[in-house]
């Protein structure tokens, strides 16, 4: 995993030097150099017996003590559990109980590289702790799409499939199909898994950023911005409809209205999706 790190710790570089204004495009800006890389020249190596190649992959980036905010990302300190919060502000209460997230009053800061396994598939983390607060920063890309290949001859592994697996909760049977041993260290849970950097790879790197797939945008319900959720003015499914249509007009119109389970929401249009090309 060594390769995919450095590869990774090229956005804190990006990040450092950035010049301009310090927003949403400039975080993609930052990290589209590390996702082409790892989109066009890599792969995960699964016990020397098959490959996953990544087709798409969505950056998810939190300050907590800074500007920019992403509600969504599983990680942050806006998700601790009520218990949690509760213990962290009364420890009095709580005198012998130890607990990770109590001791750093809040989620610690994951190792860079390390996997994050969650509901929605498996991120790969890359956040930063540092001196200065308001210098850290969560961040992680989420595995979107990928495909399955044989390490000898790249055949696919199943009968004839030759499409990337849109499903970001599959992967959890394949990169860790050994399950996980946790003897190991965090970043090492399946020590089967590597990285290999492969510039001969014949992919082509979609230089356009996209909205991510089914992220509602989140907005603040009060003016001290202490109760976040999805939403906006209410969607309904005349509005969602009339976006669908669009797109099956126009193949190149992102949609601004998502359905999640039977509710609509407001597309999030940040462009934090990367992917190669041909890859919906």
């Amino acid at each position: 995993m060594e390769k995919l790190i450095e590869i990774l710790k090229q956005f804190d570089t990006n990040r450092n030097e950035f010049k301009g204004v310090w927003d949403e495009n400039a975080v993609a800006a930052c990290f589209q150099p590390c996702a082409k890389e790892i989109l066009s020249n890599g792969y995960f190596l699964i016990n020397g017996t098959y490959i996953i190649e990544l087709g798409s992959i969505e950056l998810y980036y939190h300050e907590e003590y800074g500007d920019i905010k992403d509600y969504i990302m599983y990680h942050t300190n806006d998700r601790l559990p009520k218990k949690y919060k509760e213990m962290i502000d009364n420890p009095q209460k709580f005198p012998n109980i130890f607990n990770a997230i109590i001791e750093h009053k809040g989620y610690p800061y994951f190792k860079i590289g390390t996997f994050n396994q969650h509901q929605s598939g498996v991120d790969v983390t890359f956040e930063k702790e540092k001196e200065k607060e308001k210098d850290s920063y969560r961040a992680s890309f989420l595995i979107r799409s990928y495909r399955v290949l044989k390490a000898k001859d790249g055949k696919y592994p199943i009968g004839d499939k030759t499409k990337y697996d849109h499903c970001s909760t599959h992967i959890f049977d394949d990169l860790f199909y050994e399950g996980i041993n946790w003897k190991n260290s965090n970043t090492e849970r399946n020590s089967n898994i590597e990285w290999i950097n492969d510039e001969k790879k014949d992919a082509s790197f979609d230089l356009k950023g996209h909205p991510r797939t089914n992220v509602a945008e989140y907005i603040a319900c009060d003016e001290k911005e202490t109760h976040i959720e999805k939403g906006g003015r209410p969607i309904t499914s005349e509005d969602y409809l009339a976006e669908v249509n669009k797109k099956k007009e126009d193949k190149s119109y992102t949609p601004k209205y998502i359905k999640i389970g039977k509710s609509y929401y407001k597309q999030d249009m940040r462009l934090w999706q990367f992917r190669l090309h041909n890859i919906e």
